[in-house]
């Protein structure tokens, strides 16, 4: 970490910085250990969260329909089975979207300026 900082912040170059970060291979020491667990976790889950959120589609048809017609018990029963599955995964988008940022707490509480 401290070479690619080293890279970064260096104008000396002439050719600008040549460097190459395998990600994919990338092994924490203990000191990161913990960390990298959380955002391991987190990672996992992530390609059926992106796979979810490509193929969410709404209810909004469904909704507007049972709204222009509040008699038709159809309908209403329509909107309202498609409404309830969607819930449950918008909660699930949402519950994710919590867990994005979880693992950067510890380092932005430490960068924090005391008042």
């Amino acid at each position: 970490m401290g070479n690619l900082l080293k890279v970064l912040t260096c104008t000396e170059l002439e050719q600008g910085p040549n460097f190459f970060l395998d990600f994919e291979n990338a092994q924490p020491t203990e000191g990161e250990r913990e960390v990298w667990n959380q955002v391991n976790s987190v990672l996992q889950d992530s390609e059926s969260i992106l796979t979810g959120l490509q193929a969410y589609k709404g209810a909004g048809q469904e909704i507007r329909d049972a709204i222009q017609n509040p008699n038709d018990m159809m309908l209403q029963e329509r909107a309202w089975n498609s409404v309830c599955p969607l819930v449950i995964k918008l909660k699930m988008f949402y519950s994710f979207s919590l867990r994005l940022g979880v693992p950067t707490l510890p380092y932005m509480k430490s960068y924090q300026h005391p008042h």
